[in-house]
C-alpha cells in the first residue's frame, strides 16, 4: 500500500521550520500574488527560493498555490511567475484557472499540476476531465463522503488529495460570491472577508424570525484525526491540513499530531487516538468543537459551530464569583490552569484576559486574575491558550532559519566508501529525495601499505556530518585491507560529497522559451438570457405585470430536471429554451441524469445544454450534444475558454467574478451541502439573503435579495457587446 503523504500549510518562515521539524511530507505555500490566500504572511521570491531549497535537503516537497482566477490581464505575469518557479524547483503548482493551467501545460509540459479544491471536483467524471486537461492531481471538494472518496480512488487515473484538518467552507469551494457581492473581496481572488462566520438572523417565508443559530453559516473545524486508516485504505494519495494564515505554534502542534497516527496506522495497521491529542488539537484551535464533515454523509446541524465563529479552546470550569473590588475570580476547574495561560469567560458578555495570578483556594475554589467586566455566577470558563502548549510548539521552530539552527530533521543518505590499488578514493552517496546518486572521487594518493586502516575509523569519519542536513544510515567500506588511508583524506572526501550532495538537492530547471498568449477571443455571441433557478421562478416571470411589454430575451435557462418535466408545457411557451446541469450537481440530480441519460440526449439534441461543472461535459459531448459551459466552469479569460474548448465546449458563460452583482438580479451567492434553517439571512446591515432548497438538489443555494429595477427583463443598455447578458432569477 502506497504511503499517504502529509501536506502541511505554511504562511511564513517560520511556519515552515515548524512543518519540516514536525514531520511533513510536503508542503504548500503561496508567494505575493496569484494565490488565494492574499493575506497571509506568503514569499516573496527571493524567500521561495531559500524555502526550496531548504525543505529539498530535508526530503520534504514543495508547492506553490497559483489558485486564483486570472483576469486576461494578469495571464502573461502569472505564466512568468509559474516559470521562475518551475527554474526554482518548486514540485508543483495547485492551479484553479484553466486557463492558466492550459498555458503552463503547453510551455512547461514536465510541471506537475494539481488541480485545487477550487474547481468543485467532486466526483470521477470530474477527476478524470482535469486527468484529459493535465493535472496529475485533483483535490476534492470537502463535502464527500468516505464512500464517496473510495469509488473515486478505486477508479482515478489522478493522485486524489482530500482535507483532513482545519476549517470548513460553508460553501463549495470555487463557487462563493458572497465576500464580493457585500464587501468587494472576492474568495475566488484570494481576498474572502468570510461572510461565513459572521452572524445572521434567520427568517421563515412570511418573515418571521426561526429561533435557531446565530452563525448559521459558520461549520465546526474538521478534525479526522480518526479517519487516517479509513482514507489510507481508500487509496488517498494526499491528506491536506487547512492553514496558510494560521500561526507557527498551529503548524506544529497539528503537524506532529497527524504525523504521530499516520506512523503509528503504517506500523501497526491502526491506533486510538489519546484524549490528550485530542484536547491539543482542540486547544491550539477549533470553532465550537470539531467535526468530521461529511465523512459519514450529512451531519446536519451537528456540523455548525452554532453560537461562536472564532476559536473556542478547551472548557476547563465555570465561574463561582468575584471577589468584591478586585479584579480577581473564583472559579471552579476540571482541568489544569496556569499563569501565562489566556482564559475566556462565556457569560452574555464573553470576558478574558491572560493569567496573571493563579491561587489554589483551601476550601476547593481557585482564584485567577486579571479578569476584567461583569461575571455571572456558574459561567464557563474556557483556557484559550495553553503557555505549555505554545512553549512546546515554539521549541521546534524557534531560534533556528533555513541557514542556522540545530534540526531534528535531516534527509537520510547511504555511503559506500571505496579505496582502489592506486590509491583513488571513491564515494557514492545515496538519498530517497534524489533520483540519481551523487559520487565523489579524489587521487591517486601516494598511500602507504601495512596494517591497513581500522574500517571502524573509516566509518567514524565518515559519520561525521556536522551541521549538513544530513545524517548517516548505512556505510560499506570496500578497501583492499593493506592500505593506510590518513583520516584527512576521508574527512575531505566526505566534505566534498556533502557539498555535492546539497548541490544535487538545490533543484534548478532551464525553462525553453515561452509561448506568448496570442490567443483569440472565443466566438462573439451578442446574447440576452433569463437564468431561473427553479420551474416557480420561470412561471412567476410568465405571469408577471410586465411580461408582455418586456423585450424578449434571446434565451430562457432552466434547470434540467424541470425542463425534463414540463417539456410539453415549454414547447408553446418560450421560443428558445437551454436547460442546464447545475454547477454540483452531486446527489439526486446526477442520479436522474443517469437513470434518464439517452432519453435528456434525445430531448436536447437540438437545442444544446449548458453545463456548469467537469463532470458531464464529456457525456454529453460523446452523446453528441452541443454543450455550453455555464458560470460554474469560472472562465474568466480567453485561455480558459480554450481549455474547456479542448474538451469540446462550444462556449463559455462568464464567470460571475467578472459579472457585476449589483445589476444581475438574484445573484447566486453560494452553493452548500448544509441546508441551514429558515428560508432567508439578514445580516447587521439589514442585507437580505435568500436560501433555496430545490427538491431535484442535494444542495442548497444562497441568493441576493435581487431587488433591482430591471430584474424581470433584459433591456439592451444592459447588454454588454459580444458577451452573454443573464438576469438571475429565483
Amino acid at each position: 500500500m502506497k504511503k499517504c503523504e502529509l501536506l502541511v500549510p505554511v504562511g511564513g518562515e517560520k511556519q515552515l521550520i515548524a512543518a519540516v521539524e514536525n514531520g511533513a511530507d510536503a508542503v504548500y505555500l503561496g508567494g505575493r500574488a496569484f494565490n488565494a490566500r492574499i493575506n497571509a504572511g506568503n514569499f516573496d521570491d527571493r524567500e521561495i527560493s531559500r524555502a526550496i531549497d531548504f525543505a529539498h535537503q530535508r526530503g520534504v516537497k514543495i508547492y506553490v498555490t497559483m489558485n486564483t482566477l486570472l483576469t486576461e490581464e494578469e495571464l502573461e505575469d502569472a505564466l512568468r511567475y509559474g516559470v521562475f518557479l518551475y527554474e526554482t524547483g518548486a514540485d508543483a503548482l495547485i492551479v484553479q484557472d484553466m486557463g492558466f493551467g492550459l498555458l503552463m501545460r503547453e510551455n512547461l509540459p514536465d510541471f506537475p499540476l494539481h488541480l485545487s479544491t477550487q474547481a468543485s471536483v467532486y466526483d470521477l467524471r470530474g477527476v478524470e476531465a482535469a486527468y484529459r486537461l493535465g493535472y496529475e492531481r485533483v483535490v476534492l471538494a470537502r463535502e464527500l463522503s468516505l464512500a464517496e472518496i473510495g469509488r473515486i480512488c478505486s477508479q482515478a487515473s489522478a493522485e486524489i488529495e482530500v482535507f483532513v484538518h482545519g476549517a470548513l467552507c460553508f460553501c463549495y469551494s470555487g463557487q462563493c460570491q458572497m465576500s464580493r457581492a457585500f464587501g468587494g473581496r472576492s474568495g475566488n481572488r484570494g481576498q474572502c472577508a468570510q461572510p461565513c462566520r459572521l452572524p445572521y438572523e434567520t427568517l421563515d417565508r412570511s418573515g418571521k424570525k426561526v429561533d435557531t443559530f446565530r452563525y448559521p453559516l459558520s461549520p465546526k473545524d474538521l478534525c479526522l484525526i480518526e479517519r487516517l486508516p479509513d482514507l489510507a485504505r481508500a487509496g488517498v494519495a494526499s491528506l491536506k491540513i487547512e492553514g496558510r494564515m494560521k500561526s507557527p505554534e498551529y503548524v506544529a502542534v497539528v503537524t506532529s499530531i497527524y504525523r504521530k497516527y499516520l506512523d503509528l496506522y503504517e506500523r501497526d495497521g491502526g491506533y486510538t487516538v489519546s484524549q490528550e491529542d485530542i484536547l491539543a488539537l482542540q486547544q491550539i484551535f477549533n470553532r465550537g468543537g470539531f467535526t468530521e464533515g461529511y465523512a459519514d454523509g450529512d451531519l446536519g446541524t451537528f456540523l455548525m459551530a452554532g453560537d461562536i465563529p472564532k476559536h473556542r479552546g478547551v472548557r476547563i470550569g465555570k465561574t463561582i464569583k468575584r471577589i468584591r473590588g478586585t479584579e480577581l475570580i473564583d472559579v471552579e476547574l476540571n482541568r489544569e490552569l496556569s499563569i501565562g495561560d489566556g482564559v475566556e469567560i462565556q457569560g452574555e458578555k464573553p470576558i478574558g484576559n491572560v493569567v496573571t495570578y493563579c491561587e489554589k483556594r483551601k476550601n476547593g475554589p481557585v482564584r485567577i486574575g486579571d479578569i476584567k467586566g461583569e461575571v455571572e455566577p456558574g459561567a464557563p470558563v474556557y483556557r484559550i491558550t495553553s503557555k505549555a502548549q505554545l512553549s512546546a510548539a515554539r521549541s521546534t521552530f524557534e531560534h533556528k532559519t533555513y541557514e542556522e539552527g540545530k534540526f531534528i530533521r535531516k534527509t537520510d543518505v547511504d555511503m559506500i566508501f571505496s579505496c582502489t590499488d592506486e590509491g583513488v578514493l571513491r564515494l557514492r552517496l545515496t538519498a530517497s529525495s534524489l533520483k540519481s546518486d551523487v559520487v565523489v572521487q579524489t587521487g591517486p594518493f601516494d598511500l602507504e601499505r601495512g596494517k591497513g586502516t581500522d574500517p571502524s575509523r573509516i566509518e567514524k569519519a565518515l559519520n561525521k556530518t556536522g551541521g549538513t542536513p544530513f545524517r548517516v544510515g548505512k556505510i560499506r567500506i570496500m578497501t583492499t585491507g593493506d592500505m593506510n588511508i590518513p583520516v584527512s583524506r576521508i574527512n575531505d572526501i566526505r566534505r566534498q560529497g556533502l557539498e555535492k550532495l546539497t548541490s544535487s538537492l538545490m533543484v534548478r530547471r532551464t525553462a525553453p522559451v515561452i509561448h506568448t498568449l496570442g490567443r483569440e477571443e472565443q466566438a462573439s455571441v451578442s446574447a440576452s438570457e433569463l437564468f431561473f433557478f427553479s420551474w416557480e421562478g420561470f412561471c412567476r416571470w410568465r405571469l408577471g405585470s410586465d411580461r408582455e411589454t418586456a423585450e424578449e430575451p434571446t434565451a430562457v435557462v432552466l434547470p434540467l430536471v424541470e425542463f425534463m418535466a414540463h417539456r410539453e408545457e415549454l414547447v408553446s411557451a418560450v421560443q428558445n429554451i437551454i436547460p442546464y446541469i447545475t454547477n454540483i450537481s452531486r446527489g439526486k440530480e446526477d442520479d436522474f441524469i443517469e437513470e434518464h441519460f439517452d432519453r435528456i440526449c434525445e430531448e436536447v439534441r437540438e437545442c444544446g445544454i449548458y453545463i456548469g461543472n467537469l463532470s458531464w461535459i464529456q457525456p454529453f459531448r460523446a452523446a453528441g450534444v452541443p454543450v455550453y459551459g455555464d458560470y460554474g466552469l469560472n472562465v474568466c479569460n480567453s485561455a480558459a475558454a480554450a481549455a474547456y474548448a479542448g474538451l469540446g465546449v462550444i462556449h463559455c458563460v462568464d464567470s460571475l467574478e467578472i459579472t457585476p452583482p449589483d445589476r444581475s438580479g438574484n445573484f447566486p451567492l453560494m452553493i452548500s451541502r448544509h441546508c441551514p434553517d429558515g428560508d432567508a439571512l439578514v445580516d447587521r446591515k439589514g442585507e437580505k439573503v435568500f436560501l433555496l432548497k430545490r427538491n431535484f438538489s442535494d444542495q442548497t443555494l444562497l441568493l441576493s435579495s435581487g431587488e433591482f429595477s430591471g430584474c424581470r427583463s433584459v433591456k439592451p443598455a444592459q447588454r454588454q457587446s459580444g458577451r452573454v447578458f443573464r438576469m438571475y432569477l429565483k
